[in-house]
């Protein structure tokens, strides 16, 4: 894979300069600078927690029982710095995720899914690495889809392709990923509805954590929203995996939300569709390129 492709891959002046792995005009930027597409945070994460292995790895190696808020936090400036950085600050990002990765190792203490007890995880193996990023690209592309707007599927593949890029600085190769967007989705679908999944004791505990920190009483409603809006968006198999109820009701209401955001988003001007922090970053880059 072309490392540079962000950074050489444009055509005249901007070619020249380092806008990181991605740039302006890049449907990665397009993607990852709406602020409504983290709407599906949880969703990713719920569905990464659902296979064993990264259950295990988190909640043995990670901060989130004790720190949940500093870890999102942590985890998502890392992904900022891999999307929006110059080519030094996103790969400066990437040392310290691969950096903390190499003491996440151990074994399954119990049978869960279709690994039995004793089944080694390491979160630097291929297989954890690539259900944790198509995840996460999965959710993107859905989430921009629901409340933004339809992307061609041109667009939907070449946002996965400048994925890669990232994959690629955390261990994944090429030959390690889907192909094409239809095949990341393909791979998903498949995952979800095998024997790999299941709801771990780790697993629920994590998630209990994720979608209900500990928090002042004011927020518990916007907890309770969150709950409601991974619920609709989780596939039906990772919903039963975790005992979420959901009905045509509900799935009603979401889709007339959905249709809403469809309509109004779009229409704002983008200072108000991306987080300061994002902007801080972008402007950074743009003026050190």
């Amino acid at each position: 894979m072309d490392s540079q492709h962000g950074v050489n891959g444009m055509n005249g002046e901007m070619g020249k300069r380092d806008y990181g792995f991605y740039g302006p005009g890049s449907v990665a930027w397009k993607v990852g600078r709406e602020v409504t597409v983290l709407l599906g945070g949880s969703r990713a994460v719920l569905m990464q927690l659902a296979h064993p292995l990264v259950a295990m790895g988190v909640s043995r190696h990670s901060s989130y029982m004790r720190d949940p808020f500093g870890r999102a936090e942590r985890t998502f400036m890392h992904g900022e710095w891999l999307m929006f950085g110059s080519v030094e600050k996103a790969r400066r990002a990437a040392r310290e995720i691969n950096r903390l990765h190499r003491g996440v190792h151990g074994t399954l203490p119990i049978e869960a899914g279709a690994f039995g007890p004793g089944t080694s995880y390491d979160a630097r193996y291929p297989e954890l690495l690539l259900w944790v990023h198509a995840t996460l690209v999965d959710t993107l592309l859905l989430c921009y889809d629901l409340f933004i707007g339809p992307l061609t599927l041109a667009e939907q593949d070449e946002y996965y392709q400048q994925s890669k890029e990232v994959a690629h600085l955390l261990g994944l190769l090429p030959e390690q990923m889907p192909g094409t967007v239809d095949d990341l989705r393909a791979y998903v679908h498949e995952v979800v509805h095998s024997n790999q999944l299941a709801a771990t004791p780790q697993a629920r505990r994590l998630v209990q954590q994720v979608l209900f920190p500990p928090a002042p009483a004011i927020l518990r409603p916007a907890m309770h929203l969150n709950y409601q809006l991974t619920c609709a968006l989780l596939p039906q198999p990772v919903r039963e995996i975790y005992g979420m109820e959901w009905d045509t009701r509900r799935q009603h209401l979401f889709d007339l939300s959905a249709w809403g955001m469809r309509q109004v988003i779009p229409r704002l001007p983008m200072s108000l569709r991306e987080l300061p922090v994002t902007r801080r970053i972008i402007n950074q880059t743009m003026r050190a390129s």
